[in-house]
């Protein structure tokens, strides 16, 4: 059962995006002259019309100021950025998720509590014309982590490293288990559409993705109350009962082994910024 316990925490954590990525068709083509050094006027090619539209947009820094609300794999974000050049932006990420969710399972009551607060800096590169960018940046904070607080019921009957245990009916077993994903580190993100707007229009709608390099996960787990054989018998103390004691141990090993190769975080981000034009 907490084998299963773990696989639902992790699925939580890894939760896929693929519907709100259709927003990314949304994003637009850029074409740049070069002309003037100062003044770069852009013509921009909508997908969805087909039709070539005149726009303005200085080289110089910070004419352009962008917001935005993200959905990622890191937790829920806002965003804001501004340009620096015609082909490099700067961004600030700050986010923070916290979700609950109470259910219960072979015999088990189950408080599930994902909790992740997040910020990090990047620079976008445009190395082309166009919405396609590579955006190198620093993840300084991160204390992501999920929480399970469950509770037996009476002779509930579970499985710790393969070996069949039953919880005491006088004292049921109850405990807390972590999964820690937290640390800060170097990230790589790739993706498509511009976060700041190149043309006349406010909005856009941007999708990337790549990997943070964090701490290597870190699964813990501690219980109470007295366990028993399944049969009811050599009831003792969980937190003093050898043989228990041991093979909960080789378990949490086991799943730490199973979530070390995620200290490369993978990251999935989609989201909708709507861009100001403080000068022109």
């Amino acid at each position: 059962m907490l084998r299963i316990l773990f696989v639902l925490i992790l699925a939580l954590q890894l939760y896929p995006l693929a519907a709100v990525a259709q927003l990314a068709s949304a994003s637009s083509i850029y074409f740049s002259s070069d002309s003037d050094p100062d003044l770069t006027p852009d013509f921009h090619l909508s997908t969805a019309a087909g039709q070539v539209e005149p726009a303005a947009y200085r080289r110089r820094a910070f004419t352009r100021f962008t917001v935005s609300g993200n959905v990622s794999t890191l937790g829920t974000e806002a965003q804001i950025a501004t340009n620096l050049s015609s082909h490099l932006d700067l961004r600030m990420i700050g986010g923070y998720l916290n979700l609950t969710h109470y259910f219960t399972q072979s015999n088990f009551d189950i408080n599930l509590n994902l909790e992740m607060p997040h910020a990090a800096a990047l620079v976008d590169y445009y190395p082309f014309h166009n919405g396609f960018r590579i955006s190198p940046g620093y993840l300084f904070h991160n204390t992501n982590r999920v929480r399970a607080d469950l509770a037996a019921e009476p002779g509930a009957t579970f499985t710790i490293n393969n070996v069949e245990w039953t919880s005491s009916i006088t004292d049921p077993v109850h405990g807390t288990g972590r999964l820690l994903l937290g640390g800060t580190g170097p990230m790589i993100m790739t993706g498509w559409g511009h976060i700041l707007s190149r043309s006349h229009r406010h909005f856009t709608f941007p999708i990337e993705g790549g990997v943070a390099f964090i701490r290597s996960p870190s699964a813990s787990f501690n219980l109470a109350g007295e366990i028993c054989s399944p049969q009811q018998t050599n009831c003792q103390p969980a937190a003093t009962y050898p043989e228990f004691s041991s093979n909960l141990a080789a378990q949490v090993a086991s799943w730490n082994k199973r979530v070390a190769p995620f200290h490369i975080y993978p990251v999935i981000e989609v989201g909708v910024a709507y861009t100001f034009r403080l000068r022109e």
